[in-house]
Protein backbone atom coordinates (compact mmCIF):
# COMPACT_ATOMS: atom_id res chain seq x y z
CA UNK A 1 0.00 0.00 0.00
CA UNK A 2 3.10 2.30 0.84
CA UNK A 3 4.52 1.59 -2.82
CA UNK A 4 0.81 2.86 -4.24
CA UNK A 5 0.88 5.76 -2.57
CA UNK A 6 4.48 6.57 -3.25
CA UNK A 7 3.87 5.91 -7.01
CA UNK A 8 0.99 8.46 -6.72
CA UNK A 9 3.10 11.02 -5.05
CA UNK A 10 5.38 11.07 -8.03
CA UNK A 11 2.40 10.89 -10.54
CA UNK A 12 1.20 13.96 -9.38
CA UNK A 13 5.07 15.91 -9.29
CA UNK A 14 5.83 14.66 -12.93
CA UNK A 15 2.11 16.36 -13.93
CA UNK A 16 2.65 19.48 -11.64
CA UNK A 17 6.29 19.62 -13.53
CA UNK A 18 4.88 19.55 -17.06
CA UNK A 19 2.01 22.20 -16.30
CA UNK A 20 4.83 24.35 -14.70
CA UNK A 21 6.41 24.06 -18.08
CA UNK A 22 3.67 24.33 -20.12
CA UNK A 23 3.00 27.66 -18.35
CA UNK A 24 6.40 28.71 -18.51
CA UNK A 25 6.14 27.78 -22.67
CA UNK A 26 3.15 29.93 -22.80
CA UNK A 27 4.53 33.03 -21.18
CA UNK A 28 7.13 32.96 -23.17
CA UNK A 29 5.73 32.30 -26.37
CA UNK A 30 3.03 35.16 -25.86
CA UNK A 31 5.76 37.64 -24.00
CA UNK A 32 7.05 39.09 -27.15
CA UNK A 33 5.57 41.23 -28.98
CA UNK A 34 3.02 40.03 -31.64
CA UNK A 35 0.98 40.10 -35.14
CA UNK A 36 -1.83 38.09 -33.73
CA UNK A 37 -3.64 35.82 -30.87
CA UNK A 38 -3.24 32.40 -30.70
CA UNK A 39 -6.06 30.42 -31.58
CA UNK A 40 -6.49 29.58 -27.38
CA UNK A 41 -6.13 33.50 -26.76
CA UNK A 42 -8.54 34.19 -29.36
CA UNK A 43 -11.32 32.19 -27.99
CA UNK A 44 -10.59 33.11 -24.50
CA UNK A 45 -10.84 36.50 -25.52
CA UNK A 46 -14.34 36.31 -27.45
CA UNK A 47 -15.81 34.48 -24.59
CA UNK A 48 -14.89 36.56 -21.98
CA UNK A 49 -15.13 40.35 -23.91
CA UNK A 50 -19.25 40.58 -22.87
CA UNK A 51 -18.10 39.26 -19.37
CA UNK A 52 -15.52 42.00 -19.20
CA UNK A 53 -18.05 44.89 -20.78
CA UNK A 54 -20.53 43.77 -18.29
CA UNK A 55 -18.62 43.99 -15.58
CA UNK A 56 -16.97 47.24 -16.66
CA UNK A 57 -20.35 48.53 -16.87
CA UNK A 58 -21.44 47.73 -13.20
CA UNK A 59 -18.92 49.04 -12.02
CA UNK A 60 -19.33 52.28 -13.73
CA UNK A 61 -22.77 52.10 -12.53
CA UNK A 62 -21.93 51.46 -8.99
CA UNK A 63 -19.39 53.85 -9.18
CA UNK A 64 -21.99 56.93 -10.41
CA UNK A 65 -24.38 55.89 -8.11
CA UNK A 66 -21.92 55.83 -5.03
CA UNK A 67 -21.02 59.60 -6.21
CA UNK A 68 -23.97 60.81 -6.40
CA UNK A 69 -25.46 59.44 -3.04
CA UNK A 70 -22.22 61.20 -1.56
CA UNK A 71 -23.41 64.39 -3.66
CA UNK A 72 -26.71 64.03 -2.22
CA UNK A 73 -26.22 63.52 0.96
CA UNK A 74 -23.65 66.64 0.89
CA UNK A 75 -26.57 68.57 -0.83
CA UNK A 76 -28.94 67.76 2.03
CA UNK A 77 -26.66 68.67 4.62
CA UNK A 78 -25.80 72.02 2.79
CA UNK A 79 -29.32 72.94 1.96
CA UNK A 80 -30.22 72.10 5.95
CA UNK A 81 -27.54 74.88 6.71
CA UNK A 82 -28.14 76.91 4.50
CA UNK A 83 -31.86 77.02 5.88
CA UNK A 84 -30.25 77.77 9.20
CA UNK A 85 -28.45 80.65 8.21
CA UNK A 86 -31.20 81.99 5.73
CA UNK A 87 -33.74 82.19 8.76
CA UNK A 88 -30.77 83.39 11.26
CA UNK A 89 -30.65 86.25 8.93
CA UNK A 90 -34.30 87.10 8.22
CA UNK A 91 -34.42 87.04 11.95
CA UNK A 92 -31.64 89.54 12.32
CA UNK A 93 -33.06 91.59 9.47
CA UNK A 94 -36.68 92.03 11.21
CA UNK A 95 -35.41 93.00 14.55
CA UNK A 96 -32.87 95.44 13.02
CA UNK A 97 -36.22 96.43 10.89
CA UNK A 98 -37.85 97.09 14.12
CA UNK A 99 -35.06 98.78 15.80
CA UNK A 100 -34.89 101.22 12.61
CA UNK A 101 -38.73 101.99 13.02
CA UNK A 102 -38.94 102.33 16.97
CA UNK A 103 -35.45 104.61 16.23
CA UNK A 104 -37.68 106.68 14.06
CA UNK A 105 -40.43 106.94 16.27
CA UNK A 106 -38.75 107.90 19.43
CA UNK A 107 -36.36 111.01 17.68
CA UNK A 108 -39.81 112.49 16.23
CA UNK A 109 -40.95 111.73 19.98
CA UNK A 110 -37.51 113.48 21.38
CA UNK A 111 -38.08 116.34 19.11
CA UNK A 112 -41.71 116.73 20.17
CA UNK A 113 -40.52 116.42 23.59
CA UNK A 114 -37.96 119.21 23.39
CA UNK A 115 -40.75 121.31 21.51
CA UNK A 116 -43.64 121.31 24.00
CA UNK A 117 -43.94 123.73 26.60
CA UNK A 118 -44.72 121.29 29.09
CA UNK A 119 -42.48 119.19 31.74
CA UNK A 120 -43.86 115.57 30.36
CA UNK A 121 -42.82 112.29 30.98
CA UNK A 122 -42.07 109.70 28.24
CA UNK A 123 -43.92 105.94 28.09
CA UNK A 124 -44.78 103.29 26.27
CA UNK A 125 -48.07 101.58 25.94
CA UNK A 126 -48.14 97.92 27.33
CA UNK A 127 -51.93 97.25 26.81
CA UNK A 128 -55.33 98.18 25.49
CA UNK A 129 -58.19 97.29 27.03
CA UNK A 130 -59.76 94.31 24.82
CA UNK A 131 -63.64 95.50 25.18
CA UNK A 132 -62.57 98.95 23.85
CA UNK A 133 -59.39 98.47 21.50
CA UNK A 134 -59.31 101.97 20.46
CA UNK A 135 -60.68 103.42 23.62
CA UNK A 136 -58.23 103.04 26.36
CA UNK A 137 -54.94 102.26 26.71
CA UNK A 138 -52.31 101.60 29.23
CA UNK A 139 -48.86 103.00 30.16
CA UNK A 140 -46.22 101.98 31.66
CA UNK A 141 -45.58 104.94 34.59
CA UNK A 142 -47.60 105.53 37.50
CA UNK A 143 -47.64 107.37 40.72
CA UNK A 144 -44.06 106.45 41.04
CA UNK A 145 -43.23 108.44 38.43
CA UNK A 146 -45.40 110.99 38.93
CA UNK A 147 -48.01 110.22 36.98
CA UNK A 148 -51.93 111.48 38.47
CA UNK A 149 -55.55 111.48 37.60
CA UNK A 150 -56.62 113.87 34.82
CA UNK A 151 -53.57 114.21 33.32
CA UNK A 152 -53.56 114.74 29.10
CA UNK A 153 -51.78 112.01 27.63
CA UNK A 154 -50.25 113.34 23.97
CA UNK A 155 -48.20 111.80 21.06
CA UNK A 156 -45.91 113.61 18.89
CA UNK A 157 -48.74 113.52 16.31
CA UNK A 158 -51.55 115.33 19.12
CA UNK A 159 -54.02 114.96 21.92
CA UNK A 160 -54.81 111.16 23.01
CA UNK A 161 -56.49 111.56 26.21
CA UNK A 162 -56.26 111.74 29.93
CA UNK A 163 -55.21 109.45 32.78
CA UNK A 164 -58.33 107.95 34.75
CA UNK A 165 -57.09 105.33 37.37
CA UNK A 166 -53.59 104.38 38.08
CA UNK A 167 -50.81 102.23 39.77
CA UNK A 168 -48.19 102.06 40.97
CA UNK A 169 -46.21 101.74 37.79
CA UNK A 170 -48.98 102.18 35.05
CA UNK A 171 -51.75 104.09 34.25
CA UNK A 172 -54.61 103.96 32.53
CA UNK A 173 -55.68 106.54 29.37
CA UNK A 174 -59.18 107.45 28.41
CA UNK A 175 -58.99 108.03 24.41
CA UNK A 176 -60.35 111.36 22.80
CA UNK A 177 -62.47 108.69 20.52
CA UNK A 178 -64.37 107.60 23.89
CA UNK A 179 -67.92 109.02 23.87
CA UNK A 180 -66.98 109.26 27.62
CA UNK A 181 -64.39 111.53 26.92
CA UNK A 182 -65.04 115.10 26.25
CA UNK A 183 -62.58 118.14 25.65
CA UNK A 184 -62.84 122.03 25.09
CA UNK A 185 -61.71 123.03 21.75
CA UNK A 186 -60.99 125.78 19.06
CA UNK A 187 -61.51 126.46 16.06
CA UNK A 188 -57.89 127.65 14.81
CA UNK A 189 -59.47 129.55 11.64
CA UNK A 190 -62.14 131.73 13.63
CA UNK A 191 -61.74 131.04 17.06
CA UNK A 192 -64.92 129.63 17.95
CA UNK A 193 -65.75 127.50 21.15
CA UNK A 194 -66.29 123.97 21.10
CA UNK A 195 -66.81 120.82 22.34
CA UNK A 196 -65.12 117.67 20.85
CA UNK A 197 -66.81 114.09 21.98
CA UNK A 198 -65.73 110.63 21.08
CA UNK A 199 -68.00 109.28 17.92
CA UNK A 200 -70.17 106.52 19.12
CA UNK A 201 -71.81 106.08 15.77
CA UNK A 202 -68.11 106.03 14.06
CA UNK A 203 -65.38 104.17 16.36
CA UNK A 204 -62.24 105.96 15.59
CA UNK A 205 -63.53 109.51 14.69
CA UNK A 206 -64.98 111.93 17.11
CA UNK A 207 -68.41 114.53 17.29
CA UNK A 208 -67.45 118.46 16.71
CA UNK A 209 -70.26 120.52 19.07
CA UNK A 210 -70.67 124.16 18.46
CA UNK A 211 -71.25 125.94 22.02
CA UNK A 212 -72.51 129.09 20.15
CA UNK A 213 -75.50 129.62 17.81
CA UNK A 214 -73.33 131.95 15.38
CA UNK A 215 -70.03 129.50 14.81
CA UNK A 216 -68.89 128.79 11.31
CA UNK A 217 -67.67 125.01 10.92
CA UNK A 218 -65.98 124.31 7.47
CA UNK A 219 -64.51 120.58 6.25
CA UNK A 220 -60.99 120.95 6.79
CA UNK A 221 -61.13 123.31 10.19
CA UNK A 222 -58.15 121.82 12.36
CA UNK A 223 -59.28 121.83 15.93
CA UNK A 224 -57.00 122.54 19.05
CA UNK A 225 -57.96 122.36 22.93
CA UNK A 226 -59.00 125.39 24.48
CA UNK A 227 -57.08 125.12 27.52
CA UNK A 228 -60.78 126.02 29.34
CA UNK A 229 -61.95 122.82 30.91
CA UNK A 230 -58.68 122.50 33.61
CA UNK A 231 -57.17 119.25 32.39
CA UNK A 232 -56.01 119.52 28.82
CA UNK A 233 -53.66 122.38 28.34
CA UNK A 234 -53.96 124.97 25.30
CA UNK A 235 -53.07 124.88 21.71
CA UNK A 236 -52.40 120.85 21.61
CA UNK A 237 -53.83 119.65 18.09
CA UNK A 238 -57.00 117.73 18.13
CA UNK A 239 -57.83 116.70 14.79
CA UNK A 240 -59.31 117.99 11.59
CA UNK A 241 -63.42 118.47 10.53
CA UNK A 242 -64.17 115.99 7.28
CA UNK A 243 -67.82 116.04 7.42
CA UNK A 244 -70.36 118.76 8.66
CA UNK A 245 -73.73 117.36 9.60
CA UNK A 246 -76.43 118.94 11.35
CA UNK A 247 -76.62 119.76 15.19
CA UNK A 248 -78.91 117.96 17.35
CA UNK A 249 -82.54 118.56 16.94
CA UNK A 250 -81.76 120.22 13.39
CA UNK A 251 -80.51 123.02 15.31
CA UNK A 252 -76.84 124.51 15.29
CA UNK A 253 -74.29 122.76 13.20
CA UNK A 254 -72.06 119.97 14.48
CA UNK A 255 -69.44 118.03 12.28
CA UNK A 256 -67.13 114.81 12.37
CA UNK A 257 -63.37 115.29 13.08
CA UNK A 258 -60.58 112.86 12.68
CA UNK A 259 -58.49 112.91 15.09
CA UNK A 260 -54.39 113.76 14.15
CA UNK A 261 -52.97 110.83 16.27
CA UNK A 262 -53.12 107.51 14.89
CA UNK A 263 -55.20 105.51 18.07
CA UNK A 264 -54.59 101.87 16.23
CA UNK A 265 -51.21 102.35 16.12
CA UNK A 266 -50.59 104.02 19.05
CA UNK A 267 -46.97 102.75 20.83
CA UNK A 268 -45.49 105.50 22.50
CA UNK A 269 -47.14 108.48 24.25
CA UNK A 270 -46.48 111.70 26.64
CA UNK A 271 -47.70 112.11 30.32
CA UNK A 272 -47.88 116.15 30.95
CA UNK A 273 -47.06 116.45 33.85
CA UNK A 274 -46.49 119.83 34.48
CA UNK A 275 -48.57 122.09 32.01
CA UNK A 276 -47.22 125.38 30.63
CA UNK A 277 -48.85 128.65 31.97
CA UNK A 278 -47.98 130.78 28.69
CA UNK A 279 -50.96 131.38 26.46
CA UNK A 280 -48.18 132.52 23.33
CA UNK A 281 -47.20 128.37 22.85
CA UNK A 282 -47.43 127.65 19.19
CA UNK A 283 -49.59 124.81 17.62
CA UNK A 284 -48.32 121.31 18.63
CA UNK A 285 -48.83 117.91 16.59
CA UNK A 286 -47.18 119.81 13.27
CA UNK A 287 -43.63 119.28 14.22
CA UNK A 288 -44.35 115.17 13.94
CA UNK A 289 -45.25 116.02 10.01
CA UNK A 290 -41.93 117.89 9.61
CA UNK A 291 -38.40 115.26 7.99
Amino acid sequence: MFVQHESKRKTYAVLLALAALALMATIYITSGERDRLTPVEYVVREILAPVQTGLFRVVSWVNTVGRNLASLRFSVRENHLLKREVAALTTENVYLEEQRLENIRLRKLLNFEESIPHKTLASEVIARDPGNWLNTVTVNKGTGHGVRKDMAVVSCEGLLGRVVTTSRNTANALLIIDPRSAVGGVVQRNRSLVLVEGDPGAPGMCLVKCLTMESDLMVGDKVLSSGLGGIYPKGLIIGEIVELIPGKYGVGSAARLKPAADFARLEEALVILEPSSSSDMPTLGEEAHEP
